[in-house]
C-alpha cells in the first residue's frame, strides 16, 4: 500500500498571506514520505501548520514537473537538503534555478525514457503546458510505478494530453491518477495549457473507456485556481458527479 500526501493542491494564484475562507497552497504532494513530486515555496507553510516537523526528514528524492516557481522554488529544495541528500529530477533547466549543492545530486529527464529512482520506475511524459521542443525547459506529467507495482499518473500542469504521451499512457493501469483542474465549469485562455472541467469530463470518461483506470482506481484533481472556481464544497460536487475526487491540503490517500 502507498500513500499519497497532497502538500498542496492550489494554481499559482493562491497567497498565503491570505489565508480567509478555504483556502489551498502552491501545488505538491508527497508519495511514502520520501518521493516529492514538486517543491514550491509553499511546502514549508504546510509543514508549520500539520504539526509535523520532520514530515520532510525522509525525503530523497524530488521530480520537478516544471520550472514554474510555484512547482520549482530553490530556497524550498535547498532548506530539505541542509538535513540529508536529495536526487532532484527534472528537465535540464531546473539545474539553471537550483544551481550546485554538496547535498545535491541531479537526474536530467529526457521523456518517455524509463529512470529507476531509489525503488521506484518513472517515465517522464512531455504535458500540454509551455513545453519547448528541443529546449532545456520542458513540463512533465509523471508515470511512477512504486515499489508495490502499483502506478500513479501525476498530471500537473497541462491541458489536453499529447498524443506521444497519450500512446504511452494506454500501455498502464493507474491505480491513482491526479490531473490538473486549474480552470472552473467556464471559459478561460487558459485552456490551452490548462484543464477545465468539461475537459475532464470528457478525458477521465475515455480514460476508463481504455482501461487505464484500475477497477478500484482513484480520479483525483487538484491545482484549482483560486480565481476560476466555485466555492470547495460546490467543485467537488460538480466533479463527484462524473467520479473524481477533488484534493485538498492535508489529504492523504491511499492506494
Amino acid at each position: 500500500m502507498n500513500e499519497l500526501l497532497f502538500l498542496g493542491t492550489g494554481a499559482a494564484d493562491w497567497d498565503v498571506n491570505d489565508k480567509t475562507n478555504f483556502f489551498r497552497r502552491n501545488s505538491a504532494a508527497l508519495l511514502n514520505n520520501e518521493l516529492m513530486l514538486d517543491c514550491g515555496p509553499h511546502i514549508f507553510d504546510y509543514l508549520n501548520d500539520c504539526n509535523n516537523p520532520e514530515l520532510f526528514d525522509k525525503v530523497k528524492y524530488i521530480l520537478i514537473t516544471h520550472d514554474h516557481d510555484d512547482h520549482l522554488y530553490a530556497e524550498s529544495i535547498a532548506k530539505i537538503a541542509e538535513k540529508q541528500k536529495i536526487l532532484l529530477c527534472g528537465a535540464e533547466s531546473i539545474y539553471d534555478f537550483v544551481g550546485d549543492h554538496e547535498n545535491i545530486e541531479y537526474l536530467f529527464f529526457e521523456p518517455l525514457k524509463t529512470y529507476t529512482v531509489g525503488n521506484y520506475e518513472i517515465i517522464p511524459l512531455l504535458a500540454n503546458h509551455d513545453v519547448i521542443i528541443g529546449g532545456k525547459s520542458r513540463a512533465f506529467h509523471y508515470i511512477i510505478k512504486a515499489p508495490d507495482g502499483r502506478k500513479l499518473f501525476y498530471g500537473l500542469d497541462g491541458a489536453w494530453f499529447l498524443r506521444p504521451s497519450w500512446e504511452e499512457m494506454l500501455k498502464h493501469t493507474f491505480d491513482i491518477s491526479v490531473l490538473d483542474c486549474t480552470v472552473g465549469d467556464s471559459h478561460d485562455w487558459r485552456i490551452f495549457e490548462h484543464n477545465t472541467i468539461p475537459m475532464l469530463r470528457v478525458m477521465t470518461k475515455e480514460m476508463r473507456e481504455q482501461n487505464m483506470i484500475a477497477p478500484n482506481g482513484k480520479i483525483i484533481a487538484s491545482h484549482l485556481a483560486r480565481t476560476l472556481h466555485l466555492p470547495h464544497e460546490e467543485t467537488e460536487k460538480i466533479l463527484a458527479e462524473f467520479g473524481m475526487k477533488t484534493a485538498f491540503d492535508g489529504i492523504e490517500i491511499e492506494f
